[in-house]
């Protein structure tokens, strides 16, 4: 029975014979029965390398058990890899707790063995989906954390998460498998070694296809968050900004479910950290940023502040710069703190046929002098917009184009003395702008 639910697990995923199979192999019972199972398939033969994880936890009891998994192995004909990690020191540098991280050095190392062809398969059981359902209302969870252990994610496949951990130990009796016990699945330090002892068991005594329930369950709610994520994704496309940031009055317009799942998705990109796990509570204090005002520190130390109707994620403050400029007659390419500028000199029989682009960002020879700075913007600094004809202070302009202040000094000014010739992003001050009778011109790039 256990052979013909994974095979046919394995072919409804589209798995072809010799196909590369990483498989993670602790020694406990449900990855000694996969590991059993998969190679006895004789209708479907695999490539199998075994993975074992020793996370530095348990001193002489994980040599033990890494020991046993490659004699094991042996025995069985399969390729073996042993893989050391240091929970407690990586732990101790990412906040992490040790469960969270050993899980996490666990599938860097899957997915280092399987590479960008193979398979990772691990043992999750029915009763690892239910506990970790449960875990997930302990804390409080969306629909999300309802969920439970998806089967298949990637090229991570889970064949025995129809079965029981009774039918895993069954399957091994019935085949003389022995296995190792982890010591620590008997402390109270871990929760989920509490739902399992003390939680499971009473939901069982209530109704002793629970497992059951439970997977049919996490699939109907699999299938709804799929959706709903689909939706999320279309969503998120009205409400961002130009500048990278979330929209709040489009926000707003959002059911509260595609709401959450927005700005869940958005902060996502923003902080890029693996150790850090975003939870409901950060999204919850993102909705109460919204026309606030105010700003919020979350994981992976980002901040995120309301600020002109955007949700954004304010970079770094540029910090003022200055340097000079010597035009030449060849083209050149000039590195500021801004960013790359790029000069081209233009004779007057080439005006005619310039794109209005480069138009726009010509400098008259004639109308300024060798002494010129290449500079962030000053205080009273003035600019004129030939199309509009309006003269401002350029914070004004930057102010009506919604420029971050941190952001300003990322604009590069032209200047000579007191006079602003030209502002990257904004063009040539009128006064310095071609004419009919410009012999010469300079345009600035940006």
């Amino acid at each position: 029975m256990m052979r013909e639910r994974v095979l046919a697990f394995l072919r409804a995923q589209g798995v072809q014979a010799g196909a590369k199979m990483i498989v993670g192999l602790s020694g406990g019972a449900d990855s000694v029965c996969l590991l059993h199972v998969l190679q006895s398939l004789d209708a479907l033969p695999l490539h199998l390398t075994a993975v074992h994880v020793n996370h530095g936890l348990r001193g002489e009891e994980a040599a033990r058990d890494e020991q046993f998994c490659r004699q094991f192995c042996e025995t069985l004909g399969v390729e073996f890899c042993s893989v050391h990690v240091d929970v407690p020191a990586e732990s101790a540098k990412t906040g992490e707790g040790h469960e969270a991280c050993g899980r996490r050095l666990r599938y860097e190392a899957f997915r280092k063995a399987a590479g960008e062809d193979g398979y990772i398969l691990t043992a999750h059981t029915a009763d690892d989906n239910a506990e970790t359902v449960l875990l997930h209302l302990l804390r409080g969870t969306g629909l999300s954390g309802l969920c439970g252990i998806p089967p298949v994610r990637g090229n991570i496949l889970r064949p025995l998460l129809s079965c029981t951990r009774a039918d895993v130990e069954q399957y091994c009796a019935q085949h003389d498998l022995t296995y190792m016990t982890d010591s620590t699945n008997e402390s109270d330090l871990y929760l989920r070694n509490r739902v399992r002892r003390e939680v499971l068991p009473v939901f069982k005594s209530m109704n002793p296809s629970v497992l059951e329930a439970f997977s049919r369950m996490t699939e109907a709610v699999r299938a709804d968050e799929q959706y709903l994520k689909a939706c999320a994704q279309e969503a998120a496309k009205t409400v961002r900004t130009p500048h990278g940031g979330v929209d709040e009055q489009a926000l707003l317009k959002l059911p509260p479910a595609l709401q959450r799942r927005v700005l869940y998705m958005w902060l996502c990109t923003k902080t890029h950290s693996a150790q850090h796990q975003i939870e409901s509570v950060h999204v919850e204090a993102l909705l109460s940023l919204v026309g606030s005002g105010k700003s919020v520190t979350l994981p992976g130390a980002c901040t995120v502040r309301s600020r002109q109707g955007v949700l954004e994620c304010p970079p770094p403050t540029v910090t003022r710069w200055e340097q000079p400029l010597r035009l030449t007659a060849r083209a050149q390419t000039v590195q500021t703190p801004a960013g790359t500028i790029h000069i081209q000199l233009f004779r007057q029989k080439d005006l005619q046929n310039l794109h209005k682009e480069y138009l726009a960002n010509a400098v008259d020879c004639a109308k300024m002098n060798s002494n010129l700075v290449l500079r962030s913007r000053c205080s009273g600094d003035r600019f004129s917009d030939s199309a509009r004809g309006i003269t401002k202070t350029l914070k004004k302009w930057m102010n009506e184009k919604k420029i971050p202040p941190e952001l300003r000094n990322a604009v590069p000014v032209l200047a000579s003395g007191d006079q602003v010739l030209w502002v990257g992003g904004f063009g040539t001050n009128a006064p310095f702008a071609v004419s009919d009778r410009t012999q010469q011109c300079f345009v600035f790039m940006f």
